[in-house]
């Protein structure tokens, strides 16, 4: 079944335009175009039946005076519209701002990521992505999580895996469950690929080809966690596509591409171009088009950089009747360059509608509306609790120390000593006020006096700082204030950036959340942080896939063990008001 379909009176006039029997809608006339099919860069008339292509050569076709003419200057070309194929839409930004950022930059589909939407929506996460592919003029498809089923029940999963916008399960954080033999995981995973025939995206970061192949035997069938062009190889050789990756955290790719260089063995077709959810402030830096870039500028032939942003995602999907190629029955996803060398789009036309002329929205969304519309649809339901000094006290000698952004290790303290000049006190606390858990955390920051965040994977409330009493207070004062990431510093400074959806995620544009959050950085890295991304260590300090000790309803826990070094704390006698 065809995810976008045409009703039989849109398919006869597509047929009768292509024969010359009725006017095209829309006529590129004479227009350079790449052919990702054949490589080649030709000129071609290309005519449209509505949202569809529905001629492509060098024949003129009848017209009328209601076809749009469009002819191209001099060095202009139209190439295919980008498809990004591994998506995570609520990285501070929300999905409707997401595809708008990625449609500017001529990247007409995502596939994405349905783990975050289940967290803050439950049951209510399929009605949100109906409504959203209604509203938004970018194309969203849908990956559903089978591998956590703390977070989701199975009734969910088998809803998603049957909805029409869902393409692949995934991504399989919880791999090592499926060496183990888990017969849940296992199983879903037999009827992921049996009963719903779809594809599976790996989590597969460092392993080794023994383990991969165990993953494609099982029906994995891509991942994006390649580091190097060896790791690019090994997928490829167990028969899984390879997602190249440049992302905030992993900006991979210019290495990836070089390691390559000149080696027969890595078939460009197999691959595939991915950001990976980059932070808002790396977006356009990562965006479809400055990939094909980054491609063309390491020597990779034209239409094969075009192709890992176009055709790949399209094939391996299974879409290429509707995307990837400028072909007749494809959809008309277009992008027009001012060069072949230069992807960014001048112009986007989005299913045979022009969505961007001159880098700018044709028309811009009611943007009242669709505010009123993403507070409705991400409120909040946290517990907002006025925690004692006594119960932010730590049980454990053990810690977390930061190795870099997100990666992390157990290390040894005394904990009826002082902080170190390295160390932080840190708190979770249950986004329903039940539970805390406190520890230590090495490496994060020495110039937080307290920090406050309600952005991070388990969606609780995170507390970080050098001060329990001032952790305590910025707790207060963002249930005051609204949720976020709020931060007082040392030397008194002080930050706030407001995320009042589900407390993760902003109604602000990409680019004006994106120049917050450079403030962010350059203040905590002025203050200490040594790192890359802090949002990206927020995030993932209470991420379960990531090694090697994390902090979670579970409690302080060591990833490859499972081993629960302390649980997590109730909380009783607390004064409690939901938000």
């Amino acid at each position: 079944m065809r995810i976008y379909p045409t009703n039989l009176h849109e398919y006869h006039r597509l047929i009768s335009v292509s024969r010359g029997d009725q006017p095209a809608t829309m006529w590129f006339r004479q227009a350079s175009c790449l052919n990702v099919y054949t490589g080649e860069v030709e000129q071609a008339n290309i005519y449209l039946s509505g949202s569809r292509i529905a001629y492509v050569g060098p024949k003129e076709l009848p017209v009328s005076v209601h076809t749009q003419l469009v002819e191209l200057e001099r060095g202009h070309i139209v190439v295919p519209g980008y498809i990004e194929p591994h998506a995570h839409p609520c990285q501070m930004y929300n999905p409707y701002t997401w595809g708008e950022a990625l449609l500017r930059k001529g990247t007409v589909l995502s596939i994405n990521d349905n783990l975050s939407l289940l967290t803050f929506l439950g049951t209510e996460a399929l009605p949100f992505i109906e409504k959203l592919e209604e509203t938004s003029h970018h194309m969203f498809l849908w990956w559903c999580n089978i591998d956590r089923p703390d977070r989701v029940n199975p009734l969910t999963v088998e809803k998603w895996l049957q909805h029409h916008l869902v393409i692949q399960s995934g991504e399989l954080t919880e791999w090592p469950k499926l060496l183990q033999n888990d017969e849940v995981l296992v199983e879903q995973l037999y009827l992921t690929k049996t009963h719903h025939r779809m594809r599976a995206e790996g989590h597969l970061p460092g392993v080794s080809y023994e383990k991969i192949s165990t993953m494609a035997a099982a029906g994995i069938t891509a991942d994006h966690e390649a580091l190097h062009a060896e790791d690019v190889l090994k997928r490829l050789k167990a028969g899984l596509y390879a997602s190249l990756r440049y992302s905030s955290i992993r900006p991979d790719l210019p290495h990836i591409l070089k390691g390559m260089k000149g080696d027969s063995r890595f078939n460009m077709n197999r691959m595939m171009l991915t950001s990976d959810g980059p932070s808002p402030n790396y977006v356009e830096k990562t965006s479809c088009a400055s990939m094909i870039k980054i491609c063309l500028e390491t020597g990779i032939p034209v239409a094969d950089a075009y192709r890992l942003a176009t055709l790949n995602p399209a094939v391996y999907y299974g879409l290429e009747e509707d995307l990837g190629g400028i072909a007749p029955g494809r959809l008309a996803c277009l992008n027009v360059l001012t060069s072949i060398h230069e992807p960014e789009p001048l112009h986007v036309l989005q299913r045979g509608e022009w969505a961007v002329r001159n880098q700018r929205r044709v028309m811009e969304p009611d943007e009242a509306e669709i505010r009123t519309w993403l507070r409705s649809a991400f409120p909040s339901r946290r517990t907002i609790v006025n925690l004692r000094l006594d119960q932010m006290e730590t049980r454990t000698n053990t810690g977390i120390e930061l190795v870099n952004d997100v990666i992390t290790q157990p290390y040894p303290f005394d904990p009826h000593a002082e902080l170190e000049t390295d160390e932080n006190w840190i708190t979770l606390l249950d986004a329903n006020g039940s539970w805390v858990i406190n520890t230590r955390i090495k490496g994060f920051a020495s110039g937080v006096k307290a920090l406050a965040s309600t952005y991070n994977a388990s969606n609780d409330t995170l507390l970080l700082g050098r001060s329990l009493s001032a952790m305590r207070e910025a707790s207060q004062e963002m249930g005051l204030r609204g949720e976020g990431i709020l931060v007082n510093f040392v030397d008194g400074e002080q930050l706030y950036i407001p995320l009042p959806l589900s407390g993760a995620m902003s109604m602000e544009s990409v680019e004006s959340i994106g120049a917050s959050v450079d403030q962010f950085n350059e203040k905590m890295r002025s203050h200490g942080y040594r790192f890359g991304d802090p949002l990206y260590s927020l995030l993932f300090l209470t991420a379960s896939h990531l090694p090697h000790i994390r902090v979670s309803d579970k409690g302080l826990y060591l990833i490859k063990t499972g081993e629960t070094l302390i649980s997590a704390t109730p909380l009783v006698n607390t004064v409690r008001k939901v938000k």
